[in-house]
């Protein structure tokens, strides 16, 4: 059985490292593209950051727990040798997000997040999800059936996180649609904007009570997948368009639809709403 505080000691580590490349390194690689998997994506932007980090990871989860089956975004980049130190013979699939919000991190913002989660392939849920914000030196991580905890900075002591009360408001997020901004507001619901790109700072806002709902729509498994185990455990969901959790592929493809609020009852009204407004406009 896995040790899940083991590897969550080993794994806030190697978040660290990557935020230490991350930092030094701002302002100084050069933005590269990829092909867009699908028509839903909007920006293929990495860098050399995203690779660098995302071996530092693997490294230390490999370590840790190389039965581990693997997923990282940018693991097409990922040398053979290197994904070869797992075994893939475990019922947990590590999902790393190396750069969450590489846009954020090429202009020069702080809104970027490095990301990390363990799913239990049996049940399609995170059991365990941690965010690290560089900038900051904040890390946020929940396992399920313990809690979430904050530390802030490093060689601080993780503290229970404290669920807050969730305001009326809904954060605009790319490709949201012209419906949903009229279900929201049917529900008297305040529009705020977005000052990041990354879900990990969106998950942030949603912990810290600066926005009630966060809509995500074709966004892939591992972009709110690590931090839905957060957001549940403060009492919160992320429901799926049907109004229950969402359970992730293994392979991380795009969710239609997410709703993310750290009050449970305020997701499932959003849910309803907007599954009511695609109804109506069919």
């Amino acid at each position: 059985m896995m040790d899940m505080m083991r590897f969550v000691t080993q794994m806030r580590l190697a978040l660290r490292q990557c935020g230490r490349v991350a930092v030094a390194l701002q302002g100084q690689v050069a933005t590269e593209y990829k092909v867009p998997d699908s028509r839903h994506q909007q920006s293929t932007a990495v860098s050399v950051v995203d690779r660098v980090c995302q071996e530092i990871l693997l490294l230390a989860a490999a370590q840790m727990a190389p039965e581990l089956v693997l997923y990282s975004e940018e693991l097409a980049a990922c040398p053979r040798e290197l994904q070869e130190l797992f075994s893939q013979r475990s019922s947990y699939e590590l999902v790393v997000d190396p750069v969450d919000g590489t846009d954020d991190y090429l202009a020069g913002r702080s809104s970027y997040g490095h990301m990390v989660g363990l799913l239990d392939l049996e049940t399609g849920r995170f059991d365990l999800g941690m965010l690290y914000f560089a900038a900051t030196g904040v890390l946020v991580w929940g396992l399920r059936g313990m809690g979430t905890f904050i530390e802030r900075g490093f060689g601080t002591l993780p503290q229970r996180l404290d669920r807050v009360a969730a305001p009326r408001s809904a954060t605009e997020v790319k490709r949201m649609r012209e419906a949903d901004r009229s279900a929201l507001e049917g529900l008297d619901l305040a529009m705020t904007p977005n000052s990041g790109a990354s879900v990990a700072y969106l998950v942030w806002r949603l912990l810290m009570g600066e926005t009630g709902v966060v809509v995500l729509r074709q966004f892939h498994g591992h972009d709110s997948g690590p931090g839905s185990v957060l957001v549940e455990e403060l009492g919160g969901a992320m429901l799926a368009a049907d109004g229950d959790p969402v359970r992730y592929d293994p392979n991380m493809a795009r969710v239609p639809l997410v709703v993310a609020s750290s009050d449970a009852a305020l997701a499932r009204e959003v849910v309803a709403a907007l599954v009511g407004s695609e109804g109506r406009a069919l």
